[in-house]
Order: structure tokens, then sequence, then C-alpha cells
């Protein structure tokens, strides 16, 4: 599996790079059939407020590809989020093909 990072600017430090990278080679181990990981951390400026962290994480899976998107107060905070919601997404796909083949077989 392929997996790129985007961290403009180098804000954000290699451990947690590292982390991140080990948690999205955890869910190619879930689903085979995830073949790219792409994974954007972003700081908004201009934005109002203490949340102007983002990690945005997509997955490729076949044809179909995950999105997801956290903005918090730090690196880590957006990140931790954004791993939560693409492990939820990740396992929800997973039961719903089991779900399908099991209807099949029956």
């Amino acid at each position: 599996m392929n997996i790129e990072f985007q961290t403009p600017y180098k804000k954000v430090s290699e451990k947690l790079v590292g982390e991140i990278r080990k948690e999205i080679m955890e869910l190619s181990h879930i689903n085979k059939k995830i073949s790219r990981a792409e994974v954007l951390m972003r700081e908004v400026e201009n934005m109002m407020g203490e949340e102007n962290k983002i990690c945005e994480i997509r997955l490729n899976i076949l044809k179909d590809s995950l999105l997801v998107h956290a903005r918090k107060e730090s690196f880590e905070k957006a990140a931790k989020e954004a791993l939560k919601e693409i492990k939820r997404l990740v396992n929800q796909q997973i039961n719903k093909l089991k779900e399908l083949s099991e209807n099949k077989l029956s």
C-alpha cells in the first residue's frame, strides 16, 4: 500500500507522522483492498478561534474512496479524531460487505 503525506510548512512532527502511518497500516490489515492512503495536515491561519489545525485522510479502496476531515486545536488531536472516524468507516464497510455475502449465501 502507498501512503502519501502532505504537510505544508513542515509543522508536523515525524513522531506524529509515524503514528499515523502505523494506524493506517493496521487498517490495511483489516481491509486488504485498501490500495492507497493520502494524509493532508494543514493549518488555516486566517481562521477565527483555536481550532485551526486540519487533518484529512483519504483511503482508496478498489473503485471507492473514503474521506474524513477533522479540525482541532492541535495536529495530534485532529489526527486522532480523523483516525477514529476512518476506522469506524472501514469497519462499517467491512460489516456491510459481510452482510451482503451472507445474504447471497442464504
